[in-house]
């Protein structure tokens, strides 16, 4: 079997994508750098459903295992299906983080940093052909999914296809009421359109969430069926309760005023989850160990940033820093997978 994990895309949460005014414009266009719309570096916090399965499992992880050591070995027929979906779950996960599906969260945040320091950033170029094959990427194979799932997937990328469109429309537009210096309205328009882009924005997340959320509902018992006695199901489910402290986080931190409890809780959750990951022993080859340990030690690096945010504050120029290192975390991970993936 080859897919036996799933990547993990990060979806980036406003709330750690963004800088705030006094970041200034050198941190934004470290932004910018960042959130260019390429498969390899686009990550934040996960979709609802993403993060909700994850957390699930990291709730009560001893009971969950003991509850799968239980259970019978699968059969070839499921072990095949299962292989499928998680194939289909990577393929439209990365999908989702490249060409146009990338480019929403990073309109928005352009979008945001504009109407706090009046600059715009350049709306970044699409490619036709990518988006077209990003595209197919996201239809299902025939009898993968229900007929009724499948036409409630349809709809959402048609939904995250209109929302895109319409924020590069009004993003264009922005981008033309910018640089007409006759205009002189106190920036009235400028903030309608910013408006605009981000009802189009809330739509994309909408859709976008709910066609995650029918994914994740096959592909994570499926993947969990293919981790049945595998030497590594510690460590794989260790990253998902990893991953799902960035997004719990990310959530938390939107408000003006995080609720510090929660995030204490969070902390202590991550700290667990690294400690399961890196505890030996690690049952495969030494460069794939390398590879897994080459992600702990990113989260780990979130997870130094996350104290600093605690003890200090969670100021913007820190929020950027914690963006970063998910980013980085992500990255590592899925090159993890890639590498794990190839091992039959």
């Amino acid at each position: 079997m080859k897919n036996i994990f799933r990547t993990l895309v990060l979806v980036l949460g406003l709330a750690l994508l963004l800088t705030a005014c006094e970041s200034g414009k050198k941190e934004a266009d470290k932004a910018d750098k960042a959130d260019k719309p390429k498969v390899e570096s686009t990550a934040a916090a996960p979709s609802a459903s993403a993060s909700g399965a994850a957390s699930s499992k990291a709730e009560n992880p001893s009971a969950v295992q003991e509850a799968q050591e239980a259970a019978p070995a699968p059969n070839p027929a499921d072990l095949d299906r299962a292989d499928r979906l998680v194939a289909f779950s990577n393929s439209a996960s990365m999908a989702l983080a490249a060409g146009r599906y990338a480019q929403a969260d990073v309109l928005m945040a352009y979008t945001k940093y504009y109407l706090a320091e009046w600059q715009l950033a350049k709306r970044p170029a699409i490619n036709a052909d990518e988006d077209e094959s990003l595209a197919r990427r996201l239809v299902p194979p025939a009898g993968l999914f229900t007929p009724e799932q499948t036409k409630k997937m349809a709809a959402s990328v048609q939904d995250m296809n209109k929302a895109i469109a319409s924020m590069r429309a009004d993003y264009r537009s922005l981008e033309n009421y910018v640089e007409d210096a006759t205009l002189q309205d106190n920036g009235v328009k400028g903030k309608a359109l910013g408006a605009a882009i981000a009802k189009a924005h809330a739509a994309f997340v909408v859709a976008r969430d709910a066609y995650m959320q029918i994914v994740e509902t096959e592909a994570a018992p499926a993947e969990d069926m293919l981790l049945f006695n595998h030497p590594l199901k510690r460590q794989i489910q260790a990253a998902e309760r990893i991953f799902a402290v960035f997004g719990k986080a990310a959530s938390l931190l939107a408000p003006d005023r995080p609720d510090r409890e929660a995030l204490l809780a969070q902390r202590q959750e991550l700290a667990a989850a690294l400690a399961d990951g890196a505890r030996p022993p690690f049952m495969a080859a030494p460069d794939l160990e390398r590879r897994y340990r080459g992600f702990i030690k990113q989260a780990q690096t979130y997870a130094e940033l996350f104290d600093k945010g605690l003890e200090e504050e969670f100021y913007s120029p820190l929020r950027f820093e914690l963006n970063k290192a998910a980013l980085a975390s992500r990255a590592a991970y899925n090159d993890f997978v890639r590498d794990a993936n190839q091992i039959r």
